[in-house]
């Protein structure tokens, strides 16, 4: 593994599922790390899309760096809006909940080869 990827793994690990900010100015959760035959890539989740960030820029965290409520309060939102997780209302019932949020992540991720991941899409908000 050459020694970038391995920095942007490490790194990775310790911000996964967290918000961060991305070089375009965005607050969005990072879930995964991509690549393609000419650059290593964050990916984030805005709740309903995902963004391939070049690697090129940084990833800006924010958990630890916001007052604690402010941060959780981010977290609350995102629980209750992003169409990944379950506390989003869209359905008659949590079993119409559950199938909504499995559709959209697998519509969401099937746009890109599955190779093209080098980590695990982290769906958990931390």
């Amino acid at each position: 593994m050459d020694s970038n990827l391995k920095q942007i793994l490490e790194e990775f690990e310790s911000l996964k599922g967290q918000f961060v900010i991305t070089s375009g100015w965005k607050i969005e959760r990072l879930v995964a790390i991509g690549s393609d035959d000419q650059d290593y890539y964050w990916i984030t989740y805005n709740g309903r899309k995902m963004t391939w960030n070049t690697c090129v820029g940084r990833v800006m965290p924010l958990k630890g760096h916001l007052r604690d409520k402010d941060y959780l309060e981010l977290c609350r939102l995102a629980s209750l809006n992003h169409f990944d997780q379950s506390g989003v209302w869209c359905g008659k019932n949590e079993e119409e909940t559950k199938k909504f949020n499995e559709d959209h992540k697998r519509e969401i991720t099937a746009i890109q080869d599955p190779d093209k991941y080098s980590t695990v899409i982290h769906w958990d908000i931390v």
